[in-house]
């Protein structure tokens, strides 16, 4: 059996960025992506203006109309694209144009209708503001330092926070505590979940967001080509089962095997493996990683966020209007996995994005992108597609709808069920959760190599001050990339001295 130089497990970010630096090192990858197609949690979905209602699939080619409509599932944006994100490198170096959205106009829509552009501001403002102060008591020194028990929520909430600063009225501090839980969206987690200590800790990139045209997953595209054309080899529809350290003599290798029984030798491994499907998987590795491992991967915390696509022929809805922000008429049932749809979308403060607006991206089309965060994403998953996307419609229709009458279903839908998907398990992972021992440190000990440097991990669950985003995932596979560059050499030298 040849061994080659690496073994990648897993074709998201990072580990088709740490493929195509080591191919172009010129050193021999053999990449095994579990699913049928490359790109992880990058994912583009495809509609046209042809596509049944009733379709299922991910992905339509153009019909007799020429239009190809795009929206990502996965990651949704570059963040930061002026600002220093890597991404924006790799757009540029494959040429691929990035579009920067227009500025639209944005509204809160309370229980009984649109706020008044005074009060959302404020609310907004405020939201800010609490957000600032909590990463400033964060960040302070000495007694004041929170106690690892307190979440983001005991602060927020609370009387000192500039939350509520300048609302007087119970029923707009009512709505400020739903304006703020639009978080539940970014963070994947709720804010009673968030530890309060740890708060504004992480240097992620922010600021300009952009989009790459024709979706996140054309740029996967031309990754794949740049590495395979240096000499890595990509296979797909290859599940993990087995990884493991071999010595013979003085040296040492790798062996991974696949569920279909075949196996792959190399020097070193790069497990990119999401930290949702690593929890239930920990048993793959032999010899059994280290206590301390297994425990960081137990206690990190990984987040649900899901996307809900409807699609119309023509919007029923105010177009100039760019993105609502929907504050919840209900409070959150006792038990809401087990509750309705309709009382899972009422109890949510949901962020929704229409794509009919004038925001100066290509192809715009009469389509609502809502977002759902936390408990409520995860809740979502019980039901098909088409339950989903009825029960969204109804609701969003009595909360935006800017026309009278009987309005017909939306001709296309899609949504995201990413703790469903065997291969994910979860969307990203969040910021670090109240609880004792819980620290960024746990996100960079996920990243540090065992086996003597033979086994290496990356993704964004191994990136302090990137996690939970593309940048972390592109960051940690070209960390390791040159990290297996230096063991390799390394590997080399010995053999040599022997």
């Amino acid at each position: 059996m040849a061994v080659v130089d690496t073994l990648i497990i897993g074709g998201g970010w990072a580990g088709l960025i740490a493929a195509t630096r080591l191919s172009h090192a010129g050193k021999k990858v053999i990449l095994l992506e579990a699913r049928e197609r490359i790109g992880g949690r990058a994912f583009t979905h495809t509609w046209t203006p042809e596509t049944p209602a009733d379709s299922n699939a991910c992905t339509h080619e153009a019909g007799p109309s020429g239009k190809v409509f795009v929206v990502d599932f996965g990651c949704s944006w570059i963040h930061g694209f002026e600002e220093g994100n890597p991404a924006r490198k790799l757009a540029e170096h494959y040429d691929i144009k990035a579009n920067i959205p227009k500025p639209t106009t944005s509204k809160v829509i309370g229980p009984h209708g649109p706020l008044s552009e005074h009060l959302a501001s404020k609310l907004c403002a405020n939201l800010g503001a609490a957000q600032a102060a909590a990463a400033k008591l964060a960040q302070s020194e000495g007694p004041s330092l929170p106690d690892s028990s307190r979440s983001l929520a005991d602060y927020l909430f609370s009387s000192s926070s500039p939350l509520y600063e300048g609302i007087s009225s119970q029923g707009d501090k009512k709505l400020a505590s739903d304006f703020a839980r639009l978080l539940h969206v970014p963070l994947g987690a709720r804010l009673e979940d968030i530890a309060l200590r740890w708060t504004g800790f992480e240097r992620n990139f922010a600021g300009t967001d952009a989009a790459p045209e024709g979706g996140f997953t054309r740029l996967i595209t031309k990754i794949v080509e740049d590495a395979t054309k240096h000499g890595a080899q990509i296979k797909t529809s290859q599940v993990v089962q087995q990884v493991k350290f071999l010595t013979e003599g003085n040296g040492s290798r790798v062996q991974v095997v696949s569920q279909d029984g075949l196996k792959y030798e190399a020097a070193s491994v790069l497990c990119t493996i999401p930290l949702a499907v690593l929890k239930g998987a920990k048993g793959m590795f032999e010899p059994s990683l280290p206590e301390r491992r297994k425990a960081v991967i137990d206690r990190v915390n990984v987040g649900a966020l899901n996307k809900v696509l409807l699609s119309y022929d023509n919007p029923w809805w105010e177009v100039k209007t760019g993105s609502f922000t929907i504050l919840p008429t209900t409070l959150i049932p006792a038990d809401l996995q087990s509750a309705s749809l309709r009382d899972i979308f009422s109890s949510s403060t949901l962020i929704v994005s229409s794509f009919a607006a004038p925001n100066g991206l290509p192809d715009p089309n009469p389509s609502l992108l809502a977002y759902v965060g936390a408990e409520h994403g995860r809740a979502i998953e019980r039901f098909t597609r088409q339950e989903v996307a009825e029960a969204l419609h109804a609701y969003l229709f009595e909360r935006i709808g800017s026309k009278a009458g009987a309005i017909e279903q939306p001709k296309h839908s899609f949504y995201s069920r990413w703790n469903k998907q065997e291969f994910t398990r979860g969307a990203t992972t969040t910021p670090v959760v109240v609880g004792e021992n819980h620290s960024p440190l746990d996100f960079v000990e996920l990243g540090r190599p065992l086996w003597g440097g033979a086994l290496n991990f990356a993704g964004e669950h191994t990136e302090m001050d990137h996690r939970g985003s593309i940048a972390g995932a592109i960051v940690s596979g070209e960390r390791e990339a040159q990290r297996i560059v230096d063991y390799l050499e390394r590997q080399s030298y010995q053999a040599q001295k022997l």
